[in-house]
């Protein structure tokens, strides 16, 4: 049996929503990873004591996400996982994953060993919840319904479940290992939300996580004010846009704002299903 590779639909759905520029990053290679450890059995796996920091914090239903569904128990601090696992055509992908108290999170892809030996890095954001069946699961859900799965192998470690949510028969490292130093992951990415006013100041909220952010000053900010003005049905009704931006905290006191480096498009009300 062939060593099974993580599949792209979240590439081709990213390429398509971002545009034909994006295709580079499946450009491919031949360069296999080195073998890693045998995976753990899942009965193994269904032994691991939960992760640490985990409580029932307030947190869980931060910014109204998830504050009727039950995701389980939520993380008390945010928490950085990282990890090289195998590419289908390139050398590999290194992921950089944050997970959030509010139920968000963010990941860095990067693609490496590429043909034209360029890397590819890719930023996504969504949702996060605990499966009901076992709690030391955990999906990830993004944007147009990208996907994944993982399992807690052990306090600091995630490991990549196939679409199924069994463990990949496979030697090759398919774990990502809890980082010391939190990465919140503030790289630049196309953004779909819907623009608001809010107490005199511009907010997007970011149809992938259903948070809303108030609008930083500077960058495009003035500009993202001008279309959503132009483009609303009536003051006070909101706007679905697309953006480039990245999420950065800011202010007194520090509060995470989304920086707006430039508009990509925009619609009327629209919702973001």
């Amino acid at each position: 049996m062939p060593e099974p590779t993580l599949p792209h639909p979240a590439l081709r759905r990213l390429a398509a929503s971002c545009g034909a520029a994006l295709l580079l990053a499946a450009a491919g290679c031949s360069i296999v990873l080195p073998e890693a450890r045998q995976p753990q059995s899942r009965e193994a796996s269904a032994a691991v004591p939960a992760p640490p920091g985990m409580s029932p914090a307030a947190e869980a239903s931060a910014a109204g996400i998830g504050a009727n569904t039950d995701h389980g128990a939520p993380l008390a601090a945010a928490q950085t996982f990282r990890g090289v696992i195998p590419c289908a055509d390139c050398a590999g992908q290194r992921i950089t994953l944050t997970l959030f108290p509010d139920w968000t999170w963010r990941q860095r892809r990067v693609y490496f060993g590429t043909r034209d030996g360029a890397d590819a890095s890719f930023v996504t954001t969504g949702r996060w919840e605990r499966t009901l069946e076992n709690p030391q699961r955990i999906r990830l859900i993004g944007d147009r319904n990208e996907a994944a799965l993982y399992e807690f192998q052990n306090p600091s470690t995630l490991r990549l479940l196939d679409q199924e949510g069994q463990p990949i028969n496979s030697a090759l490292n398919y774990s990502l290992t809890q980082q010391f130093e939190l990465d919140p992951i503030a790289d630049s990415f196309t953004m779909r939300g819907r623009v608001l006013p809010a107490d005199g100041r511009t907010t997007f909220a970011i149809c992938a996580t259903g948070k809303s952010y108030p609008v930083a000053a500077g960058g495009q900010a003035d500009q993202l004010a001008a279309a959503y003005a132009k483009l609303r049905v009536a003051p006070g009704t909101p706007v679905l846009m697309w953006i480039r931006g990245h999420v950065a905290t800011q202010g007194q006191p520090p509060q995470e704002q989304v920086v707006v480096e430039g508009l990509t498009g925009g619609t009327l009300d629209s919702p973001c299903d």
